[in-house]
């Protein structure tokens, strides 16, 4: 196991091949727009296939994030928020597919966040990279916070493809975690979120190519659902359904928002409980702040 990982951690002689604003066709006939980033083989006339690493989210694919001074990953062109570097994971024989929701950045149509419909369309997203003639049909799912959340919700729909996920401090229960605590409504989380990211999509060039981007009406959605209903179920995790090897990081600092949800994805698979996640779930609790989110491991991706 140990030389496994040793190996994998080794850089190979790969050129990074990207490709921007691809396609993604829906079920319902929509699209979404999505940056590829793969490994192509130098001298080996592009042959071999590879497993990929996909994040879905809405925090838009082209916005460059610049990591702090004091981050051990430093900067680079193909950085952003919250999703895994393509300039160590490509390199090691991963291709990666950073999507924009439906809604945000360059993909159209009306904005759900952390929704079940966004689940489908993650669904959808995996099973259509998997058949990529590059790709090996492996997809895995790796990210932080909102690029963490949709896998539980993902990977409770089982797709065919999906091999394995860590989400990394991602809220599973919508209603618990993230829109009431304690049965206290969330308002200064949801409320700079939501006015944050709306002013991100409309301000500036962003409206240019998509000007109705983040049109969700969000505070009102949320606050006019009954407490603890089915709406919020279906947008929640279901552990039953979780069959994938699974690794969960959680942050002690994330108590009202992320916690909950990595002691639960082991919790709900102990004997004598109703529902049982994966067999091969681990977890991890961090008492310091996130630093190695992009380069952790996810080898059961290959698999």
């Amino acid at each position: 196991m140990a030389n496994a990982a040793k190996q994998m951690s080794q850089p190979k002689d790969y050129r990074l091949v990207i490709e921007k604003d691809v396609k993604i066709p829906m079920r319902d006939g929509a699209v979404l727009f999505g940056d590829i980033f793969r490994p192509d083989v130098v001298n080996g006339g592009g042959s071999e296939r590879f497993p990929v690493i996909m994040t879905i989210g809405p925090y838009m694919k082209d916005k460059l994030w610049v990591p702090p001074p004091d981050l051990e990953e430093k900067p680079n062109p193909y950085m952003n928020w919250e999703c895994v570097n393509p300039l160590w994971w490509c390199p090691r024989g991963y291709g990666l597919l950073r999507v924009d929701t439906r809604g945000s950045g360059k993909s159209p149509g009306k904005s759900d966040p952390s929704s079940y419909s966004e689940a489908v369309d993650a669904y959808d997203c995996i099973e259509w990279v998997a058949r990529q003639p590059w790709c090996n049909g492996a997809v895995g799912a790796c990210g932080i916070s909102y690029h963490a959340a949709f896998q539980w919700r993902v990977a409770g729909l089982q797709p065919p493809s999906l091999k394995a996920i860590m989400p990394w401090e991602g809220r599973a229960d919508q209603y618990r975690d993230q829109a009431y605590h304690g049965g206290i409504f969330a308002m200064g989380f949801i409320a700079r979120w939501a006015n944050n990211n709306t002013a991100l999509h409309l301000l500036g060039q962003p409206r240019l190519y998509n000007p109705d981007s983040f049109d969700n009406n969000l505070l009102w959605n949320y606050m006019s659902k009954d407490l603890d209903s089915e709406y919020w179920r279906l947008n929640s995790a279901r552990w039953d359904r979780i069959k994938v090897p699974l690794y969960s990081v959680g942050n002690w600092g994330g108590s009202s928002l992320h916690l909950r949800a990595t002691p639960r994805a082991t919790c709900a698979r102990r004997p004598g409980t109703r529902s049982c996640v994966s067999t091969a779930a681990r977890i991890s609790m961090r008492s310091t702040p996130r630093r190695r989110a992009s380069t952790s491991c996810a080898g059961s991706i290959t698999g």
